[in-house]
C-alpha cells in the first residue's frame, strides 16, 4: 500500500501469489505503471536471488502470478592487493568496483583458507606483502551476486611467492595444491598442545640453567603443569622413557622419516610404550618439568635425517601424498589456466637432446616472474 496500491489490490496481489506477509520476512517489491498518474499494472516480488514472481492486473479487479526464475551466468574475477592492512581490508580495497562488499570478505576467507597450513594471514603477513586471489562469481539479471569457491591465489611473503591453485581429483573434493602438484594441507597439526607463549625458541640462546650460550633445538612451549601434549601426526613411538636433561621423552617416527621429540614430560599417557602406533592428535602424554626444566613446559623438536629443524617451519612444509600420473596430468592443465592470472609461466615442453650414448630431458621447471600490477581485471 505504500508503494502506491490500494488496499483491495494489495489484497488482491497476495491472494493471487498465495503469500502471506508476516512481521518475519522482508520481500523486496518493485511496482510498474504507464505513468506516474497511471494505475499499477504489475508488482514484483523478490523471492530469493534468483526467483521472482510478477503479478499482474488482469481486468478490472483481478490479478494473476507468473513465477519468474533467473539463471544464474558464471565469470571469474581477479583481485590484486598490497597488504596494507588486514587480508581482509586489502582485498575489499583491491577488489573495489568489481565484487561486492560481501564478495569480497568471503575471498578473503576463502584465501585464508587455501594458506592455512602455510601462513598465518593474521599475523604473518606484513604492511608491503601481495596478494592475488582468481575467484568464481555467479549474478543474475536482479543483480544477486554468489561467490566462490577459489579458483587459484598467491601471497607474496618473506620476499617469495606463495601458490594455490584448487583441483578436484576423481577420489575427492577439491583441495588446494601448490604449482608442482604437492598438497598445501599439511599432514601434521601447526602445534603439539594448546599453550600460553613460546618461551624460548629454536637457535642459540643463553642456557637458562648452565648460563652459557648453546643451541637450543627445538621450541619450548610454557603450558600450565599436566597440560596434555598431542602427536602433531600419524607415526610409530621409538621412545617413551626417560633421559638426562630431557626428563620424561618421548620420540615419534612418521611416515616420511621425520621424527618429532616432546621433552620434560610430567608423565605419559596409559599404556604408551615404544612402538605403538598414534594418530594425529592423540594424547600422548602431559607437560611437567623433568630433566633440566626451570618449570613446567613442553620441549618440542623435529628431526630431518637425524638433524633437528626449527619446528615451526618444517611442519608448514611437510606436505601429504604429491599428485603422479594421470592426476597430475589433469592438474597441470588446471594450473596452466591460471597461471597468467597468478603471475607466473609455464614454459614449453622442451625436446630431448642426444648427448651421445644417454638422452637427456630439461625439467619443465616453472619460470616464476613479476606478477602484472593491475588491481583487478575480469573475464
Amino acid at each position: 500500500m505504500k508503494a502506491g496500491l490500494s488496499r483491495a489490490d494489495a489484497v488482491g496481489v497476495l491472494q493471487a501469489s498465495e503469500l502471506r506477509a508476516t512481521a518475519r520476512r522482508t520481500i523486496p517489491i518493485a511496482v510498474f505503471a504507464d505513468s506516474a498518474a497511471a494505475q499499477i499494472r504489475e508488482v514484483e516480488l523478490q523471492l530469493a536471488d534468483d526467483r521472482s514472481l510478477r503479478v499482474q492486473r488482469s481486468g478490472l479487479s483481478g490479478w494473476t502470478a507468473v513465477e519468474r526464475r533467473e539463471l544464474w551466468r558464471a565469470d571469474t574475477v581477479t583481485v590484486r592487493a598490497v597488504i596494507k592492512g588486514s587480508l581482509v581490508e586489502s582485498l575489499r580495497d583491491g577488489g573495489r568496483g568489481e565484487i561486492s562488499v560481501r564478495g569480497r570478505l568471503e575471498m578473503a576467507y576463502a584465501v585464508a583458507e587455501a594458506f592455512e597450513y602455510k601462513l598465518d594471514v593474521g599475523s604473518d603477513l606484513v604492511r608491503g606483502d601481495s596478494v592475488v586471489a582468481v575467484i568464481q562469481r555467479h549474478r543474475t539479471a536482479f543483480g544477486a551476486e554468489r561467490v566462490g569457491p577459489l579458483l587459484a591465489g598467491a601471497l607474496r611473503h618473506d620476499g617469495r611467492w606463495l601458490r594455490a591453485i584448487r583441483f578436484s581429483t576423481r577420489e575427492g573434493s577439491g583441495e588446494y595444491y601448490d604449482v608442482e602438484g604437492r598438497p598445501m594441507r599439511t599432514t601434521f597439526l601447526a602445534a603439539p598442545l594448546e599453550f600460553r607463549r613460546m618461551s624460548s625458541m629454536f637457535g642459540m640462546r643463553l642456557h637458562p640453567l648452565l648460563g652459557i650460550r648453546r643451541r637450543h633445538d627445538g621450541i619450548d612451549y610454557a603450558a600450565l603443569l599436566g597440560t596434555p601434549v598431542r602427536t602433531v601426526g600419524d607415526g610409530a613411538v621409538i621412545k617413551a622413557d626417560y633421559e638426562g636433561g630431557y626428563g620424561r621423552v618421548i620420540e615419534i617416527r612418521h611416515r616420511d622419516g621425520m621424527v618429532t621429540r616432546y621433552g620434560h614430560l610430567r608423565g605419559f599417557a596409559k599404556a604408551l610404550r615404544a612402538g605403538q602406533v598414534v594418530t594425529q592428535g592423540q594424547v600422548i602424554g602431559f607437560v611437567g618439568s623433568t630433566g633440566l626444566s626451570t618449570g613446567p613446559h613442553l620441549h618440542f623438536e623435529t628431526l630431518v635425517n637425524g638433524v633437528s629443524r626449527e619446528p615451526t617451519r618444517t611442519l608448514r612444509n611437510a606436505s601429504g601424498v604429491a599428485l603422479t600420473g594421470p592426476a597430475l596430468t589433469a592438474f597441470a592443465g588446471a594450473r596452466d589456466a591460471v597461471a597468467a592470472r597468478l603471475g607466473f609461466a609455464v614454459p614449453r615442453p622442451v625436446a630431448p637432446q642426444s648427448t651421445g650414448s644417454a638422452t637427456t630431458i630439461r625439467p619443465n621447471a616453472l619460470d616464476i616472474t613479476r606478477p602484472g600490477t593491475r588491481v583487478s581485471d575480469t573475464k
